[in-house]
This record gives C-alpha cells, structure tokens and sequence, in this order.
C-alpha cells in the first residue's frame, strides 16, 4: 500500500482490525440467610394386628379397629412408615407395604400372639 503523503508513519493493511477486550469481573459476595427454626406439623397413624402364627400378609381386615379404622395406608400417601413387630423396628428389607396390604418377607411368620405395629408419619408444611 503507497502512502499518501510522507508525514503518514504508519500504515495498516490487514482484512479486519478488532478493538475490544474482553473481561470477567468476579465481586466476591457472602450473605448470612437467617430463619427462625420452624415446628413442622406432623400427622401419624398406626395400623395394629396381632399374628396369628401362620399368616405372611396381613390386610385391612386383620386391624385391630378398637385402636384405629382407617387401615393400611398408601405409603405414596405419607412421609415414613415403620413396622414394629413384638415391638422391635423391622428393617425397610424385611417388608412391602402396599394400600391395604402388609407382606412380610422374612423366612418364618412373627410368633402367635405377637403385636404388629404398622406406623404412618405425614410430615405438613403447614403454610
């Protein structure tokens, strides 16, 4: 490329010229968030039976209604479930529970007599 006059000192022949930058500012940022500590409502129910020796799956016709009418509840439906059987927690392996159906998953039934607990917990949020 010819200069036009002698007093240009430089001159610049390419395809395109870029004049930006670019940059990322960071601002560090800490925030405390307090909230009150809240109570949340909480609903339970317990489906009782007592074992007859033999039986491995127990229906809302085996509910002891003296102490509850409403059976065995969709676990969809609720927050936690736990089975006592005699009193002692069973593990979440040992069981299905399904509306209206309790399947126990062990070898042998619980023993003659012995309570069947099936416990609901329904955890609101209560707005």
């Amino acid at each position: 490329m010819k200069r036009a006059s002698s007093s240009e000192k430089h001159v610049i022949a390419v395809p395109k010229i870029y004049d930006w930058t670019h940059a990322v500012l960071t601002v560090p940022l800490h925030m405390v968030l307090h909230f009150p500590p809240r109570v949340l409502s909480a609903e339970t129910y317990q489906y009782n039976a007592v074992s007859d020796g033999i039986k491995m799956v127990y229906t809302n016709d085996d509910e002891l209604k003296e102490y509850g009418d409403r059976g065995i509840l969709d676990p969809k439906n609720v927050s936690w479930v736990n089975l006592f059987i005699n009193g002692v927690l069973q593990p979440e392996k040992l069981y299905d529970v399904a509306e209206g159906k309790l399947t126990l998953k062990t070898t042998d039934p619980p023993p003659k007599g012995a309570p069947i607990i099936l416990q609901f917990i329904t955890i609101k949020m209560g707005f």
